[in-house]
């Protein structure tokens, strides 16, 4: 994620048209194609995990964060350590009133933080009437650049047979919007080259998070009886390389190898050849030829068969479909609606496309869902940047004059997930949710087999031989 364009601060938000203009007169091209469904049916072992899976942690960073300079930017983990989502959802999402709670793992490289974040999310938990539990909070030892985990957390996957897990990473670009983003402003590089304002600290988080998980259970397969009888070994989670450059904003998967994004990947993505196209906005055969070679490394890696590449109507800079598309289930998908006629009628054509696909839709008034200046507030919350995590959906909500339109939020998801506890969540009023990211962005969820095996490598087992019988 990144911060709102500045290129119409003080504005109404421009129509789709104004902005496929702008776009024209900059760089000479078109604007994006339409939407299109691209299909590979090759088998493959794997399948990719849903974010409605069975869940055993959340991953949420708490880095330094410096105030934004006059460019929109932060620069670097300095600063006072902020999570980017409010200490409610962090103690609601341990999720200790159930059977089976969840864990939640924090980037953060000052072990020293852990007693003062114990302290406030206990304090919250007391306020609330719940439950804090400071043993399942861990600190991971490295400092991200920001919070927006979703962006450059794992991709999971698992194999079809036996259920081993893996991380399927992709290389993180904070760039945004691809095709609309060349009004972006915040970065004096050419948007249309692929990487824009590059985050390595971020990017590096999967493998930090990945190594923090498989180092116990390391141990743990090295580990001997004493007499030199091996423990049974317990399984790791593996490690895979797409090759792509990608955001985890704009990808959303079912748990039938379908995924969807916005068509920014095609602009991210230059095909692997030593005269692939860069820079400006490539040709309608070579859009295709891209997403033909990223679906096919998502087939090898992630098993998927069938890709969902949407334009993106809303004209904000950012190009993630999770500001206004969401799967709710293998079967259900909730879609936008727009007080703007003209973005709602694009809505409405991606809505009939996933029918046609046999998903149910449903849909979910986004006002105003456009931030038109760095400095200015947040208009309202992106109702589809929730939270899915086991039986419980988290909300955004924007709260004051917005009170109706987040009760039809909360409504439209219960009446779509109603065996689910929809909870919704007021922002940070220093970090409030933005019309181009809310708490989906800022949170990324963990298998629950990943977490359970990194639990049993914690436990020092007893001989058999050591029992009484």
């Amino acid at each position: 994620m990144m911060h709102p364009m500045r290129a119409f601060a003080g504005q109404r938000r421009p129509q789709s048209r104004a902005l496929a203009e702008q776009f024209r007169a900059s760089t000479g091209e078109d604007p994006p194609p339409a939407s299109k469904v691209y299909r590979n049916p090759t088998p493959q072992p794997v399948t990719a995990v849903p974010e409605y899976a069975p869940m055993g942690g959340l991953l949420l960073s708490y880095p330094g964060v410096d105030p934004a300079s006059p460019t929109g930017t932060r620069q670097g983990s300095t600063g006072v350590r902020t999570f980017g989502v409010p200490d409610e959802l962090i103690v609601r999402a341990q999720q200790n009133d159930t059977e089976e709670p969840v864990h939640v793992f924090v980037f953060c490289a000052d072990q020293a933080q852990k007693r003062e974040i114990d302290t406030t999310l206990d304090a919250c938990a007391q306020r609330l009437g719940l439950r804090y539990e400071p043993a399942r909070l861990h600190l991971i030892p490295w400092d991200t650049d920001t919070y927006w985990t979703r962006d450059y957390g794992p991709w999971w996957t698992k194999t079809l047979v036996g259920e081993r897990y893996a991380i399927a990473k992709h290389v993180y670009t904070s760039l945004g919007g691809g095709l609309v983003g060349i009004v972006e402003g915040a970065d004096p590089s050419d948007p249309r080259l692929g990487k824009g304002i590059f985050r390595p600290h971020d990017d590096y988080g999967a493998v930090a998070f990945s190594d923090f998980l498989n180092t116990p259970i390391t141990a743990w397969n090295q580990a001997r009886w004493p007499g030199g009888k091996a423990l049974p070994p317990l399984p790791a989670h593996d490690w895979v390389f797409t090759g792509l450059l990608d955001v985890g904003g704009n990808y959303m998967v079912t748990g039938r190898n379908r995924i969807a994004s916005s068509y920014l990947v095609a602009t991210q993505n230059q095909l692997p050849e030593a005269r692939s196209a860069v820079g400006g906005q490539p040709s309608a055969g070579v859009v295709e030829r891209r997403l033909n070679y990223i679906l096919a490394q998502l087939n090898r890696f992630m098993g998927i068969s069938e890709y969902h590449v949407l334009t993106d109507p809303t004209g904000t800079y950012i190009g993630h479909i999770d500001c206004w598309g969401k799967f709710l289930a293998d079967d259900k998908v909730l879609i936008a609606s727009s007080t703007n006629p003209t973005i709602n009628a694009a809505f409405d054509g991606i809505a009939e496309s996933f029918r046609a696909e046999g998903f149910a839709t449903f849909r979910v008034m986004l006002p105003d869902m456009y931030v038109p200046g760095t400095f200015q507030p947040a208009t309202t919350a992106a109702y589809t940047n929730s939270l899915i995590l086991n039986r419980h959906v988290y909300v955004p909500l924007a709260g004051g004059g917005y009170a109706t339109h987040d009760e039809a939020a909360l409504a439209i998801y219960r009446k779509a997930m109603p065996e689910y506890e929809v909870v919704g969540v007021l922002p940070k009023p220093e970090h409030p949710w933005l019309g181009t990211d809310a708490l989906h962005c800022r949170t990324c969820a963990v298998p629950r087999a990943v977490v359970d095996a990194w639990q049993q490598a914690q436990t020092v087992p007893q001989p058999p031989w050591s029992h009484p019988t």
